[in-house]
């Protein structure tokens, strides 16, 4: 239950000093009112320790919520969103909190946050399914570490420890072993939702189907998602991490554009490799006093034994390049190797906060062409000069084997609401701030922007869209539905959302 500043004061004798904290007089009355009436646990803008809450990922979009709701339980959400309906206002559920546009705290002031830091628990069935159940709040690596302890099992996701699974798995989530198990929404076979009207309900393949199919990408917009039910795989028992690190490519586009051609065949190419081997190409730009450092790396992970990858990988993946100025390849185990990837090598979910401006270009099969390829590093490589510091990385989905594009996920096969499976590369351009006293500036908004047009110049019409996990805030609503759902996926939404949320209760700058 909330307990305003000056019932505090009063209960401790001070009630002349609690004269500011009235009931509503902090946001929003009628919803202080009913959360309170309730028993929900909240926080409102004017309680001493708000800034503990709502503190966002991205700092350059700070957003102010009515109320965040900090529920132990499902009928606190429950609860929480009714008293939101009936008080007009919008809802939005915080898993992690690693939305680029702030869409955990609602995306814009005023709406309700409903933070579910407490739904925090990782356990596998004792039914031997290998099925974990998970909690809407877990953090990807507090699940990593769980599902592992319990079992020896994976289940794949990105490198970010701190990332919340409700996002992510909702919205696709990539990560290096994306290639040999797909994405983490394809580990989904059931979900327990939280429905606009404050009922909760049971989404599976075969109970409630097309919430099923909605929720699968879309669950910002239809509800809010307590638990996943994830079906887990056979951890491997020894994963090598790889990262080379290239100078010399970033002085010519020529050798550039040759070498990342090389690399899309060789991932192509059936005979060489298969779904263990996945990486990432990214080239890194930082702008000095009097002149701009760039490098080009290749990072990624094989799912096998050391002496295979330096005997038959890495030869044939590196033929035809220049010799690295670094070379790391370093055996693992899969707790690890998950460590080694992530920002701080472990996998605590240490909050992040930065000063950022990130958009996505996801590339469908065969991969980027020539003239798409030439167009993006000339960009990068001998363009107009960036104003801030960036990293662009084409993240590897396609290639030999890969068990993201397979034909039973494919949207039209009725499989989930998220129809990105034709991908080849999914490209990451974000550009941060190094320093927290200089505010992200308009013109670097504008220089990433420049980038993303640079490389859809070079690829035919219908090749190209959006990421919904690499949020882009510089797209309008429109722009946002047509990259990140398209027409057919977008109706299939905008109807079910009619039967599920008819007074749009879940609602962000950018959902259906």
């Amino acid at each position: 239950m909330h307990i305003s500043p000056f019932l505090l004061v009063a209960s401790l004798g001070l009630g002349a000093f609690g004269k500011t904290k009235t009931a509503g007089a902090c946001s929003n009355a009628a919803l202080e009112r009913c959360l309170t009436a309730k028993g929900v646990p909240f926080k409102v803008p004017c309680d001493p320790d708000w800034g503990a809450y709502n503190r966002t990922h991205n700092i350059r979009l700070p957003v102010t919520p009515a109320a965040i709701v900090l529920p132990q339980n499902t009928r606190h959400i429950s609860t929480a969103v009714i008293c939101a309906g009936k008080s007009g206002v919008k809802v939005q559920a915080k898993s992690g909190g690693h939305s680029y546009g702030s869409y955990g705290y609602g995306g814009i002031d005023g709406q309700v946050s409903i933070d579910l830091r407490h739904f925090n628990k990782t356990v596998m069935a004792s039914d031997g399914s290998n099925i974990a159940v998970v909690g809407g709040g877990v953090h990807l690596g507090p699940m990593a570490s769980a599902v592992y302890a319990q079992g020896k099992r994976a289940v794949s996701h990105g490198v970010c420890p701190s990332v919340g699974v409700g996002g992510h798995a909702t919205h696709g989530g990539w990560g290096y072993s994306s290639r040999a198990w797909g994405l983490t929404l394809d580990h989904i076979v059931e979900l327990r939702v939280v429905l606009a009207n404050g009922a909760v309900a049971r989404a599976s393949a075969e109970a409630n189907s097309d919430l099923f199919w909605a929720l699968r990408g879309a669950a910002d917009s239809i509800g809010i998602v307590t638990s996943f039910s994830l079906r887990t795989n056979p951890a491997p028992e020894e994963v090598i991490n790889f990262t080379y690190e290239f100078q010399t490519l970033a002085e010519s586009v020529e050798q550039a554009t040759s070498a990342f051609l090389r690399l899309q065949a060789f991932i192509s190419n059936t005979t060489a490799v298969d779904r263990r081997l996945s990486f990432t190409l990214a080239t890194m730009v930082t702008p000095r006093a009097g002149s701009i450092s760039r490098t080009i790396l290749i990072q990624g992970i094989f799912m096998g034994t050391l002496a295979e990858y330096t005997s038959q990988i890495e030869p044939e993946m590196l033929r035809g390049l220049p010799g690295p100025t670094n070379r790391s390849v370093l055996s693992h185990d899969w707790p690890s190797s998950l460590a080694a990837l992530s920002p701080d090598g472990t996998l605590e979910p240490t909050p992040m906060y930065s000063d950022f401006f990130a958009n996505s270009v996801t590339v469908d099969s065969p991969g980027m062409s020539e003239a798409a390829l030439r167009s993006y590093l000339a960009y990068m490589l001998e363009g107009p000069a960036p104003p801030v510091p960036y990293t662009s990385s084409m993240d590897l989905w396609g290639g030999a084997d890969t068990q993201i594009n397979l034909r039973g996920k494919k949207t039209d096969a009725g499989f989930a609401a998220f129809p990105h499976r034709n991908v080849f590369w999914a490209l990451h351009n974000i550009a941060q701030m190094k320093t927290a006293d200089v505010p992200f500036p308009d013109e670097g908004i504008a220089y990433l922007n420049g980038l993303r047009d640079a490389i859809t110049r070079g690829l035919s019409v219908g090749q190209w869209a959006a990421y919904q996990n690499l949020l882009d805030t510089s797209l309008t609503r429109e722009e946002a539905h047509e990259l990140y759902y398209g027409d057919a996926v977008l109706g299939r939404l905008q109807a079910i959302k009619a039967v599920y949320d008819p007074g749009n209760v879940f609602s962000n700058p950018q959902s259906v």
